[in-house]
């Protein structure tokens, strides 16, 4: 799901006393170098491995290459936990928040009124805008419509859509943030806040989801949920969903954007995977060509998507199988001749599925910077969560 920058430091170097400032400049160099080496380490063992279980030998040239693309990915990725781990420990210096609105001072003459403590058990009784220091960005759903029996589109917009900014790739993705509705919590969150007031088990919730599309002209965005029943939270909300609801979100990421220059492309994904991949169809030049490979429960869960005509679209039905343990995709690829050439790969979906196919691929002798495998969730892990309503009967529209 996900051409990376270098975020920015957890804060201005103005604001930071020299002293910290050099400690936090000597906390990155040496955390990139370090994300360096082990990117570098890690794909070493890698290409041994391949090599060692009958996998294609990379010429010299290319092996090289991979390792230098290797240690840039270790480095962004060791600067991303440095610069989050030191945002964290500087926001827990700062001192506490000021109130929006100051207490006006007592009349001449009156005696001062202590304020009042707001009780602890009804602390979410009230809804108050709160001050936040993250990136969350309020939008209302506009309208809704059922794609298929399992995915429900969301088109979302309101004064939030000028915070949010699109960074064009066909992968980028968000941080939904979902909040009981029972709770009456009025977004956006501040998580400092309410940690302190509520259980764990009443705290907002955020799951990633993959902008469907952004249409900057008629100022909304789109969004497509894959709804299992009543499981899930972003699913579930996406299902009850309805004009006027709060969707609350993060700054988008990702990287993936569609190479005009290769020969073919194979792109394949199981429901959590069809977002990204229909965005990045939409992208590919009119002339494109290549095929697309979508694992779904039945024939009922297959809809229109929209590609140039010389991808040529496969539907996959797991037929009762559970996605968890599928092997649909990887099997559908084995009864392709071996690729070769410039052929770009995009494989998105669950954890063990995606492994299997990126060993079948490295079979084939392909450019292996043409290829972009990410695993979308692992089977058998569940996160907090709570329930929302009864998801509604899919095939309605709401405007």
């Amino acid at each position: 799901m996900s051409h990376h920058k270098h975020p920015k430091h957890p804060v201005e170097p103005g604001q930071l006393p020299p002293a910290v400032a050099r400690e936090h400049a000597m906390v990155f160099e040496a955390a990139v170098e370090a994300g360096r080496r082990a990117g570098r380490k890690a794909a070493k063992k890698k290409l041994k491995r391949a090599a060692r279980h009958g996998g294609i030998k990379l010429s010299k040239a290319l092996r090289e290459a991979t390792l230098r693309d290797a240690e840039k990915a270790g480095g962004r990725a060791a600067h991303t936990a440095a610069t989050k781990a030191l945002r964290k420990a500087w926001l827990r210096a700062l001192p506490p928040l000021p109130p929006l609105v100051p207490p006006l001072p007592p009349a001449p003459g009156a005696e001062a009124v202590p304020p009042v403590a707001e009780p602890a058990s009804d602390a979410a009784a009230v809804p108050v805008r709160t001050r936040v220091r993250g990136s969350q960005i309020v939008l209302e759903v506009l309208r809704t419509q059922w794609l298929s029996q399992s995915m429900v589109r969301i088109v979302a917009g309101g004064e939030g859509f000028a915070d949010f900014e699109s960074n064009g790739a066909a992968d980028q993705h968000v941080k939904l943030h979902f909040a009981n509705p029972a709770l009456g919590l009025v977004p956006p969150y501040e998580m400092r806040s309410l940690r302190g007031r509520l259980a764990r088990e009443d705290l907002p919730v955020s799951r990633s989801y993959t902008i469907r599309r952004h249409d900057a002209a008629a100022r909304e965005i789109s969004i497509d949920f894959f709804v299992h029943g009543t499981d899930g939270v972003g699913g579930t909300w996406a299902a009850g969903a309805k004009p006027g609801d709060p969707l609350v979100l993060s700054r988008s990421k990702g990287k993936f954007r569609p190479d005009p220059g290769a020969e073919q492309h194979l792109y394949v994904g199981d429901e959590s995977a069809i977002p990204a991949i229909a965005a990045a169809l939409e992208m590919l030049p009119h002339h494109a060509v290549g095929q697309v490979f979508l694992e779904v429960a039945s024939a009922e869960d297959e809809f229109e998507i929209e590609r140039p005509t010389g991808m040529a679209l496969h539907w996959v039905h797991r037929s009762g199988e559970p996605s968890a343990t599928s092997t649909m995709l990887a099997n559908a690829l084995r009864e392709l001749p071996a690729a070769h050439g410039q052929v770009e790969i995009l494989a998105l979906g669950e954890r063990s599925a995606t492994q299997e196919i990126r060993r079948l691929l490295s079979h084939w002798d392909l450019d292996q910077r043409r290829i972009e495998i990410s695993s979308y969730w692992s089977a058998g892990k569940t996160k907090r969560g709570w329930r929302t309503l009864p998801a509604v009967s899919p095939g309605s529209t709401t405007e």
